[in-house]
């Protein structure tokens, strides 16, 4: 096992940042007062019957990617389908990712039924969906055993997909802005966003000028702009961390990409800090000051305290000791929450289950049973980078990956014998950078950490929480990267 594969920066940051450059995550945003609803849009007409869109991604000059967008007008229906290639490189190791979405959308250009596959190689994310009435219906999972989710909604949604031919339709105007709100199949929500019209201005693609509307949406505070013609179709979108994706042709869009590894996504996101912490693993105990205090940031309790913008970690200190046995029969509400089956985190799999009890054996202590599960997470999963969405499913079947993988099956295995169970993701130390991870915490009369790809109960001080819960919280992690700075004022 390699050292350096230990410290993963948590994988689902990767997809995170690819799919924000295409609007893939469009949500979180604030409604305006003054926006136009999609209803009564000032619009040019009919639109094409049929359209294609090619582009080049590009990270930091580098082109890394490229994307198409294909819509066919079929009665009073929208058919889409859209693609993305990127490959990137994670810590020396290249991946090739690829999603695709096909979505049906009705002649509003909202959503009607969709199908998202997400694919790195070894394992693929396949999730698919249908909107009848105010009612979304999600289904993941192989056929015959699949895991379905009922979401209400509050109006029919769009898909990102869809954007590029809604613009087509609108007659721009600086000064307006549009609301709608939009479905993002990875975190499975729907969350309005407010997209503006902010100027008309030239914007140069292969040494030739354009004349552009400029639209910008503001997104976990980090500022997403687009680049759309006259015509409304798109010229040029600028992301989070340099990605910027460019009009391109069917015959330039896959030439080109680097593949050179000059560029690696951990060390992008990586935080340095000044003050090089010597053994690391063995801190109880860490005090820093951020330049400006993360928001949001889960800091209030026993472990983390935040004073303006002075953090404290303490390591957790025995006894680690609680009033219940496994399975835990509690009726506290906030317990219960975390012993539930996720689609993502199959606790109620039978498979998982019968893992579980095979790991703890007759044990009863929750702390004693948490350890034995978190050290077979240890022994068991081949440490290696995956580039997907973490499914506790998929990782019980091939036993391998980074930080995410270990904090997903981690805890559909606490659950599964019954004990409150939850996923963090924060940052933590080697080597002179702050790297984000995820680990887990354990409820044992309180919450207590746990690092499986460390094998840590507790974890040391040089883990910092930011967010506690599943994929739909940990989105916020990307208002958040590249905003961090802090300095070490003491540890021990």
């Amino acid at each position: 096992m390699k050292k350096s594969v230990i410290y993963k920066t948590s994988g689902i940051l990767i997809v995170f940042f690819w799919l924000f450059v295409v609007a893939e995550l469009v949500k979180r945003t604030n409604f305006s007062q003054k926006s136009i609803d999609v209803t009564h849009i000032d619009k040019k007409g009919s639109v094409e019957n049929r359209s294609e869109e090619w582009k080049g991604i590009f990270l930091r000059g580098r082109k890394v990617g490229y994307a198409v967008t294909r819509i066919n007008k079929i009665s009073n229906m929208f058919e889409v389908n859209e693609e993305i290639f990127l490959t990137v490189n994670l810590m020396g190791s290249t991946h090739e990712i690829l999603s695709s979405t096909k979505a049906e959308l009705d002649e509003e250009f909202r959503l009607n039924n969709f199908k998202f596959s997400l694919s790195s190689g070894l394992i693929e994310f396949k999730i698919s969906g249908a909107i009848k009435g105010n009612n979304l219906y999600l289904s993941m999972g192989e056929k015959g055993k699949e895991k379905t989710k009922l979401i209400r909604l509050p109006s029919k949604p769009m898909i990102s997909a869809g954007m590029t031919e809604f613009f087509k339709s609108c007659t721009f105007k600086v000064g307006d802005s549009y609301c709608f709100p939009v479905f993002d199949p990875v975190t499975m929500t729907t969350n309005p966003a407010v997209i503006k019209v902010v100027a008309k201005e030239d914007v140069e693609i292969n040494s030739k000028l354009y004349k552009a509307f400029r639209l910008e949406m503001n997104f976990l505070d980090h500022p997403l702009v687009f680049w759309i013609d006259e015509k409304g179709k798109s010229l040029k979108e600028k992301g989070f961390m340099g990605f910027t994706l460019v009009r391109s042709s069917p015959a330039k869009a896959p030439l080109g990409l680097d593949r050179s590894k000059s560029i690696d996504f951990y060390e992008l996101s990586a935080i340095k800090v000044a003050q090089r912490l010597t053994n690391p693993r063995e801190l109880s105990y860490l005090k820093v000051l951020f330049d400006q205090t993360p928001s949001p940031m889960s800091v209030n309790g026993p472990r983390q305290s935040l004073t303006g913008r002075v953090l404290t970690v303490t390591k957790e200190t025995p006894p680690f000791t609680a009033n219940y046995t496994i399975p835990y029969k509690g009726k506290e509400n906030s317990l219960l929450h975390f012993l539930r089956p996720e689609m993502l985190i199959q606790s109620d799999d039978q498979e998982i289950i019968s893992l579980a009890r095979q790991i703890v054996k007759k044990t009863v202590n929750p702390f004693l049973a948490a350890q034995m599960i978190m050290g077979w997470v240890f022994e068991n999963l081949e440490k290696a980078p995956v580039v997907s969405i973490p499914n506790a499913k998929e990782v019980f079947t091939y036993k391998k990956g980074d930080c995410n993988e270990h904090a997903t099956i981690l805890t559909a295995l606490l659950r599964a014998v019954g004990i409150p169970a939850r996923i963090v993701v924060g940052l933590v130390y080697k080597d002179g950078k702050f790297y984000y991870h995820a680990w887990n915490e354990a409820y044992i009369n309180r919450w207590i950490s746990m690092d499986a790809i460390l094998r840590q109960m507790p974890v040391d001080a040089t883990h910092i929480k930011l967010i506690e819960g599943g994929i739909e919280k940990q989105v916020q992690i990307a208002g958040i990267i590249g905003n961090i700075r802090f300095t070490i004022l003491d540890y021990r």
